[in-house]
C-alpha cells in the first residue's frame, strides 16, 4: 500500500501527455484496459462497474481487487527502477571500451598513412624514367618521319622535273598531289635552306607545268588542226594536273573553251543579224540544245565531272543571249509588241526551267572555300543541336537559288510597261462585253443552293489572277507598281459601269458620294436621294427585286475578292512597294454599291407601305370604343409577307446584308409610323387605346419581319428584337401622354418631358394638337422654359459625355443636321410638289455645302 504523502505527490504529477505520446505508447504497448486509457474517467468507471444499488453488495470484492492491481503496479515499479540504477554502470563501461576501440583504430591509420606516403615517392621515381623514354621515342619518331618526307619530297621533285619534260600528266597528277601534302607537312622547317630550296623547286615546276598546259591547250583549240581536233587522254590527264595547280589555270581553260563553242553563235545572232529578233528565239533554242548533245558527246568526258563544264557553256549561252535580245530590243523597240514579248518570254524561260532541271544544284562559284573553316580553338561553334523534331535548321530551308533563274529573261523587264498597255486595252474591251452583257442578263429565280453572283464577277477576278501570273513571269516584283494603277483603274470602271449600272434606273441615277470611306454616311445619303428624287418611282416589280439583291451579292463578292487581291499583291512585292498598295478605296466604292442597293429595297418595301400608314390620317379617331387591329396594320403585315420573302430568298448567301435590310426596313417603317400617330388628330381617349393596340400588333408584324413565311422558325437576333423595341416604345409613350389626365399643363410639361426627354419642340407641339389644346403659345413657352432649365442643369451633372457611336467628331454632326432636315420633311403635311422640291433643294444644297455628294 502507498503512503497518503506518496499518494499526493502522485496526485500532483502533470500525467497529461501530448496527443503524439499517447498514440506511441498505444502502438508499442497495446491495450484494452480502461485504467490505460489516456481519458479515463472515475465516476464514468465506478457507474459502470456499480450501475444500481443492487450492485453495491459486492463492493468488497472490487476493493479487493483494486488493491491486487496496486500491489500488482507497486512491484513492477519497484522492479523498474532498480534495473535503471544498474544501467548507469553498464553505460560507463561501454564508453570505455568505445574510446579505446577508437584510439587503437587511429593508430592503424596513421600507420596506413605512412605507407602510402612512401608508395607515391616509389611511384613518382618509376614514373621520372618512364617519361624521360615516351619524350625520347616522340623525338625519335618526329625526326624519322621527317627525314622520311624530306627524302620523298627530294625523290618527288626529281621524278617530277623528268615527267614534266616527258609531258606523262597521269602520274605527275598523282605524284604532284604527294608531293604537295609532304611539304605541307614540312612547312615548320621552311626556315631550313635545304626545306626552302626544296619548297622553291617545287613552286617552279608547278609555274612551268602550268604554263605547259596552257600552250597544250591553246594549240589543240587554236593550232592549224584544231577543226579536226579530238579529245585526247593526255589532255584529260593535264586536267587533271590542273586540279592541283593555281585555280585561275582553270579558269582560263574553261573560259577559252567556253569561248570557243559560242563564237559561231555570237556571229549567227548578232544585232544586226535577222535571225536576232525576238520572233526567231527558237532558233537560239534549237542552236543550244543541238551544242550542248555535240559538246557532252565529244568534249564534256575531256573534263573532270567536278569542273561542270556543260553547265558553265549553258550559262554562257544564256548571259551572251540575254545581252544580244537586249541590244535588239534598244534598236528596234518601236517594233515590239505584246504578242512578240509573250513569245520570246515563254520560249526563254521554258529553256530556263529545262536547264534549271538538267543542271540542278549548279552552282558557279564555290560557296565553301576550304580557307573559310576557322582554325581558332577558341571560337565557339555556332551549331546547336535541336531537340525539337518540328524544327528545321536553316541549312534545310535555304534553298540556293539556280543561276539559270532569270537568267535570260532579265532583259525584258524593262518592257513591262507594253504589256501593262495591252492588260489595260484588253481589260476596257472586257469592262465593255461585261456592260453589254449585263443589259440582256436575264435575272431569274434561283434555287437554295445557289448563288446569285453576276457571271462577270467571278470572269474578271479569274482575269486578274491570269495577268498577274502572268505578269510575275515577266519580271520581279518590283515592277507591280503599273499593274496595280491598271487594277484600279478596271475595278471602279466595273464598280461603275457594271454593276452600279446594272441597277434599276431609280438607283442609277443616285450620285454616287464624294467620299468613299465614310460607309455608314454613304448608305444614310443613298437612301436620302432615292427616296426624294423627282420623277423616281420607288417600286419595283420582282424582275428588279432579283437584280438588286443579285448586284447586291455580286459587290459583296467583289469586296470580298478585292482585299484578296491586295493580300497577293502585298506578298508578291518587296516590302519597299508592299507599303503603297492599297485596294482600299476600291473596296470602299463596293460597298457604296451595296449600301445603295439595300436603300432600294428598303425604300421599294416602304414605298409598298406607304399607302397603309398614309391611311391613319384618314381615319376617325373620335371613337367610342376599340375592336381588333386596324386594317391598316393588316396591309402592312401583308406587303411585308409578300415582299420580305422575296428578298430573303435572293440575300440567302448574304445573311449579314440581310440582317442590315431588315434593321432599315424596320427603322423606316417605324420612324414613319410615328410621324402618322402625330397626324391622327383629333383623337379620343377610346382612339388612343385604338392606336395602342395597334401599335402592339405591328410590333409583333415588325418582329417576325426577318422569319416571315419561312420555312426554317428561328428567333430574330437580339440586336433587332431591341431596335423594334425602342422604335416603337416611342409611339406608345407619345399615345400615353396623348390619353393622360392632367390638373394643370405644367403636369402635361412634366410628363412629357419625363417621358420623351430627346423629342423636340416640334414635337411637343404635335402632341398639343393632338389633344386639341388651344392655347397652346403659353403652354409651348412653359416648356421651352423648362427644357432650357434641364439643359443648363445637366452639364452641371454630368460635364464630360462621351459621344456613343462610331463616327467621327466632324461627320457626327452632319449626320444629325441630315436626319433632322429628313424629319422635318416627313413630318410636315402634304405640300405642292414645287414647295416639296425646294425644300429638297435644299437639302441638296447643304449636303453639297459639307462636301458630302458630288
Amino acid at each position: 500500500m502507498m503512503e497518503p504523502d506518496t499518494m499526493t505527490d502522485v496526485e500532483k504529477l502533470n500525467l497529461d501527455f501530448p496527443p503524439e505520446v499517447v498514440q506511441a505508447i498505444q502502438e508499442i504497448l497495446p491495450s484494452d484496459d480502461p485504467f490505460d486509457a489516456p481519458d479515463f474517467n472515475t465516476v464514468e468507471y465506478i457507474n459502470t462497474r456499480f450501475p444500481a444499488e443492487q450492485s453495491l453488495h459486492h463492493i468488497d470484492d472490487v476493493l479487493e481487487e483494486m488493491r491486487l492491481r496496486i500491489t500488482s503496479t507497486d512491484d513492477q515499479i519497484r522492479t523498474v527502477v532498480r534495473s535503471l540504477t544498474n544501467v548507469d554502470q553498464d553505460g560507463r563501461a561501454s564508453l570505455l571500451n568505445a574510446q579505446e576501440a577508437i584510439a587503437e583504430l587511429f593508430t592503424r591509420f596513421q600507420d596506413i598513412k605512412e605507407r602510402a606516403g612512401e608508395s607515391e615517392q616509389r611511384v613518382k621515381e618509376i614514373t621520372r624514367d618512364i617519361k624521360q623514354l615516351d619524350t625520347a621515342k616522340r623525338n625519335l619518331t618526329t625526326s624519322i618521319t621527317t627525314l622520311n618526307h624530306l627524302q620523298m619530297l627530294v625523290e618527288g621533285v626529281q621524278k617530277l622535273e623528268a615527267l614534266k619534260a616527258r609531258r606523262e600528266y597521269g602520274e605527275i597528277a598523282t605524284l604532284l598531289q604527294g608531293v604537295m601534302n609532304v611539304l605541307e607537312h614540312l612547312n615548320r622547317y621552311r626556315h631550313i635552306p635545304q626545306v626552302a630550296d626544296l619548297a622553291r623547286q617545287v613552286d617552279q615546276i608547278r609555274g612551268e607545268l602550268e604554263k605547259q598546259i596552257l600552250e597544250d591547250f591553246h594549240r589543240a583549240f587554236h593550232g592549224p588542226n584544231a577543226r579536226r581536233f579530238a579529245p585526247t587522254k593526255e589532255l584529260a590527264e593535264a586536267c587533271l594536273v590542273v586540279s592541283e595547280l593555281d585555280p585561275k589555270v582553270k579558269r582560263t581553260i574553261i573560259e577559252d573553251v567556253i569561248k570557243t563553242q559560242l563564237a559561231e553563235y555570237e556571229v549567227l545572232f548578232a544585232g544586226g543579224e535577222s535571225d536576232a529578233w525576238l520572233t526567231k528565239v527558237d532558233l537560239r533554242r534549237k542552236w543550244l540544245l543541238k551544242t550542248a548533245v555535240e559538246f557532252e558527246k565529244t568534249l564534256a568526258a575531256m573534263f573532270p565531272p567536278s569542273w561542270q563544264v556543260p553547265a558553265r557553256l549553258a550559262l554562257s549561252f544564256c548571259e551572251v543571249t540575254r545581252s544580244q535580245l537586249s541590244h535588239a530590243m534598244e534598236l528596234r523597240s518601236q517594233d515590239i509588241d505584246v504578242g512578240t514579248l509573250l513569245h520570246a518570254h515563254k520560249v526563254m524561260s521554258e529553256l530556263e526551267s529545262l536547264l534549271i532541271r538538267k543542271y540542278a544544284g549548279f552552282q558557279p562559284y564555290d560557296r565553301t572555300p576550304r580557307n573559310s573553316i576557322s582554325t581558332n580553338p577558341f571560337t565557339e561553334d555556332d551549331k546547336t543541336e535541336s531537340t525539337n523534331p518540328f524544327t528545321e535548321s536553316e541549312a534545310s530551308v535555304e534553298t540556293p537559288v539556280s543561276p539559270f533563274q532569270g537568267a535570260v529573261c532579265r532583259c525584258f523587264q524593262p518592257y513591262l510597261k507594253v504589256y501593262i498597255e495591252n492588260v489595260d486595252k484588253r481589260l476596257s474591251e472586257q469592262i465593255e462585253k461585261f456592260a453589254n452583257d449585263m443589259k440582256n442578263y436575264k435575272f431569274e429565280h434561283i434555287d437554295a443552293e445557289e448563288s446569285n453572283v453576276v457571271p462577270c464577277c467571278g470572269e474578271l477576278f479569274t482575269i486578274y489572277k491570269t495577268v498577274l501570273v502572268e505578269f510575275l513571269r515577266l519580271g520581279p516584283g518590283e515592277s507591280l507598281g503599273g499593274l496595280v494603277e491598271v487594277f484600279q483603274k478596271h475595278l471602279r470602271e466595273f464598280c461603275t459601269r457594271v454593276l452600279r449600272a446594272t441597277l434599276p434606273r431609280v438607283g442609277a441615277n443616285i450620285p454616287m458620294p464624294k467620299d468613299i470611306n465614310m460607309k455608314e454616311l454613304t448608305a444614310v445619303l443613298a437612301q436620302v436621294q432615292t427616296l426624294w428624287r423627282e420623277g423616281d418611282s420607288p417600286k419595283l416589280v420582282d424582275d428588279d427585286v432579283r437584280r438588286v439583291c443579285s448586284v447586291l451579292v455580286s459587290a459583296e463578292y467583289c469586296e470580298e475578292m478585292t482585299g484578296r487581291l491586295e493580300a497577293k499583291l502585298k506578298e508578291r512585292s518587296p516590302a519597299s512597294l508592299a507599303n503603297t498598295i492599297s485596294l482600299t478605296q476600291e473596296q470602299d466604292l463596293f460597298h457604296a454599291v451595296l449600301a445603295q442597293c439595300i436603300a432600294l429595297l428598303v425604300t421599294h418595301v416602304e414605298c409598298l407601305c406607304e399607302p397603309a400608314l398614309t391611311s391613319m390620317t384618314k381615319v376617325n379617331w373620335m371613337m367610342e370604343q376599340t375592336g381588333d387591329q386596324s386594317p391598316y396594320v393588316t396591309a402592312i403585315a401583308q406587303h411585308i409577307s409578300s415582299s420580305v420573302p422575296l428578298v430573303r430568298h435572293n440575300l440567302h448567301t448574304s445573311r449579314k446584308y440581310f440582317t442590315r435590310f431588315c434593321d432599315k426596313l424596320a427603322a423606316a417603317i417605324l420612324n414613319k409610323f410615328v410621324q402618322q400617330v402625330y397626324k391622327c388628330r383629333p383623337i379620343s381617349g377610346v382612339g388612343c387605346e385604338q392606336l395602342l393596340l395597334d401599335c402592339h400588333a405591328l410590333k409583333a408584324v415588325m418582329l417576325q419581319l426577318p422569319v416571315v413565311n419561312s420555312q426554317v422558325r428561328r428567333d430574330p437576333p437580339q440586336t433587332y428584337t431591341r431596335m423594334v423595341g425602342r422604335g416603337m416604345a416611342r409611339a406608345e409613350l407619345v399615345l400615353q401622354v396623348v390619353m393622360g389626365e392632367y390638373a394643370t399643363q405644367g403636369d402635361l410639361v412634366d410628363k412629357f418631358h419625363r417621358l420623351l426627354p430627346d423629342a423636340t419642340i416640334a414635337d411637343f407641339q404635335k402632341v398639343l394638337e393632338m389633344r386639341g389644346v388651344k392655347d397652346r403659345a403659353s403652354v409651348l413657352e412653359l416648356y421651352r422654359q423648362r427644357t432650357m432649365t434641364s439643359a443648363t442643369e445637366s452639364p452641371l451633372r454630368n460635364p464630360a459625355t462621351p459621344s456613343s457611336g462610331s463616327q467621327t467628331p466632324t461627320v457626327q454632326p452632319v449626320i444629325n443636321q441630315a436626319s433632322q432636315v429628313v424629319n422635318t420633311i416627313v413630318s410636315s403635311s402634304v405640300q405642292s410638289p414645287e414647295h416639296e422640291m425646294s425644300k429638297i433643294a435644299r437639302l441638296e444644297r447643304m449636303l453639297k455645302s459639307r462636301r458630302l455628294i458630288s
